[in-house]
């Protein structure tokens, strides 16, 4: 009796210092708000530091699962540090990632960075290519997840950066390339985005299967700053259906050109807008056309402070804007 009696003591003292265990580790990857609520989980309670020179690729992965399995959905990496990648992230479902306003994410490799699923967002700090032979995509959306208007995806108040000096990569790259893919109505707003081969990439493949259809369709990219790549915005697709891109809509742009610079709009698809200043055009060797609407465009626009002697409209009843016809009509 008496052992019997021991035997459930301690294995209640086993319970009770298990139960214990479980919830400090839970206090600690885990910030709770005032009421107990679970608010975000912190990438440096898996063990990523931001302050050393240690890949924090798998703390930052393990951050997102764990945010994603039990429904939290935010995941934070705070202060002025820098984490380092050195092995591409999945965005999940619903988990939105949240930096610090001067909050680094230094990429080392070549590979995509941040595949972001439906229903993800990301939000400010800077994603930054430290390595010369990066030519991928920082941030990546694929339209196998097909994003929809009632999805929650934005991506907002980030700054992509290629400071290796190679001109290499792409800093926002869309992509659906296969029967029923599309990515529609997603908001893009802040963005600043430097130092790439390509800026942002709209790319819309015509599927294997001819009766299917792929897309990329009525996105907003507002307040959009790109900077020193050589070509900052490229759509590609076909006029209409089966692959389409149309209807995206780049409010509030602002691109400075640099020598590196060859295209700086290239349009395909049909009724896209494009407005904003377009600043140092001259440097371009050659004083060549900078933006083209392809034979595969049309009703496209452009209202922008470029002059027609850069434009190149391959298209159908595309529409731009210049100074000098403003001017004729103003008077």
């Amino acid at each position: 009796m008496i052992r019997r009696s021991t035997t459930i003591y301690i294995s209640a003292i086993i319970l009770i210092v298990g139960l214990l265990f479980l919830f400090k580790n839970e206090h600690q990857v885990v910030t709770m708000t005032g009421n107990g609520q679970n608010e975000y989980v912190n990438v440096d309670e898996f063990g990523a530091n931001g302050d050393d020179l240690k890949d924090d690729s798998r703390s930052i992965q393990e951050a997102i699962n764990y945010s994603h399995e039990t429904k939290i959905g935010k995941v934070k990496l705070l202060g002025n540090k820098s984490y380092i990648l050195k092995k591409g992230l999945v965005l999940k479902e619903g988990v939105e990632l949240e930096f610090g306003q001067n909050t680094r994410l230094r990429i080392e490799g070549n590979f995509q960075a941040i595949d972001v699923k439906k229903n993800a967002s990301i939000s400010n700090g800077v994603l930054e290519i430290v390595d010369a032979n990066f030519d991928s995509d920082v941030i990546y959306l694929d339209g196998i997840q097909k994003f929809w208007s009632w999805d929650r995806t934005q991506i907002k108040n980030v700054t992509l950066l290629n400071t290796s000096g190679s001109h290499r990569g792409t800093g926002l790259h869309l992509y659906a390339g296969g029967p029923g893919q599309f990515i529609c109505f997603v908001n893009f707003t802040d963005i600043r985005i430097a130092g790439f081969h390509t800026g942002v990439k709209l790319e819309a493949e015509k599927p294997k299967d001819s009766n299917k259809y792929s897309f990329i369709n009525g996105n907003r990219f507002i307040n959009l700053t790109l900077d020193n790549c050589i070509s900052c915005i490229d759509i590609n697709s076909s006029m209409s259906v089966p692959n389409e891109s149309s209807g995206n809509d780049f409010n509030g742009l602002q691109i400075q050109v640099s020598k590196f610079t060859k295209e700086v709009i290239t349009v395909s698809g049909s009724d896209n807008k494009f407005e904003g200043l377009i600043w140092d055009a001259h440097i371009v060797k050659g004083n060549n056309p900078i933006i083209e609407f392809s034979k595969e465009s049309m009703r496209n626009s452009l209202y922008s402070n470029i002059e027609s002697n850069y434009i190149k409209d391959k298209g159908v009843h595309n529409y731009y804007s210049t100074p000098e016809e403003d001017a004729m009509n103003s008077k």
